[in-house]
């Protein structure tokens, strides 16, 4: 007979300590933290109160969450016993390239995630899919205690949100990584671009990204864009360059602004 009310995380990193915490206050007892990382697990244990354990110990009546990088899912589930229900949070692995089992689901949670940041899971859309109808409808409403958006996706869907998802959030940033050393290499101080930050971003709660699009490449600029490529060097360069030229492509010479 199968706990519905525990389970067990396996990995507390970002998204395993994230998903414990925010699990714990809602009243899902998580029972158990196993992991490769001693001090982490140990330290997010008794933080919510559960027991550390090897993975091969878990309990089999209950639900297991695998919370590790994408590359070591498949062997973690080759130490779990084919009993145990299990959903794992990746975004870009699917389902039928795992081991088969009885009840293997996903458990993905659209965002990004880093330890000692508040962040507001209601608001987080989460994508479910599993094995068989019981263990969807389980894993839904294990999401729903946390979440108001809760969501099926097959694996094809939640590998295009994921390719996504990394041009939004992984790719968006190390641009900004890039303009930040540019910026600290002409003593410029980075907060004065967040407001701009702020205003990129609020555009698209009304407008699509291609209508919110300004600036010298989509005004067609090549006087300016050659300006600021002479003031660039090496990959920052490169990167300057591609999504210009990119932009251009996408905005006809005759489309005014």
């Amino acid at each position: 007979m199968q706990n519905a009310n525990n389970i067990s995380i396996i990995g507390s990193g970002n998204v395993g300590h994230h998903l414990a915490k925010e699990l714990s206050k809602v009243g899902v007892s998580v029972t158990h933290i196993s992991g490769h990382n001693t001090k982490s697990d140990s330290g997010l244990a008794n933080e919510i109160g559960a027991e550390v354990c090897e993975i091969e110990k878990l309990p089999k009546d209950q639900l297991v969450l695998i919370c590790v990088r994408d590359e070591a899912i498949n062997e973690v589930l080759e130490q779990l016993d084919n009993s145990i229900p299990a959903a794992y949070t990746s975004g870009s692995i699917q389902l039928n390239d795992l081991p088969e089992r009885t009840d293997l689901g996903v458990f993905y949670p659209l965002q990004t995630f880093t330890k000692g940041r508040e962040l507001n899971i209601s608001q987080v859309p989460f994508f479910i899919e599993a094995t068989n109808t019981d263990f969807s409808n389980r894993l839904m409403k294990l999401a729903s205690e946390i979440s108001e958006n809760v969501n099926l996706a097959s694996s094809t869907e939640r590998k295009n949100m994921h390719v996504a998802a990394v041009m939004v959030n992984n790719f968006t940033n190390h641009i900004l990584h890039e303009a930040k050393t540019y910026s600290d290499e002409h003593n410029i101080d980075f907060k004065h671009f967040l407001p701009l930050l702020n205003e990129t971003v609020n555009k698209l709660k009304s407008d699509t990204p291609y209508d919110a699009q300004t600036g010298p490449a989509r005004r067609g600029d090549q006087q300016t864009i050659e300006d600021h490529l002479n003031s660039l060097e090496g990959l920052s360069k490169e990167i300057y360059k591609l999504i210009s030229d990119s932009i251009k492509r996408t905005y006809p010479k005759n489309d005014e602004l």
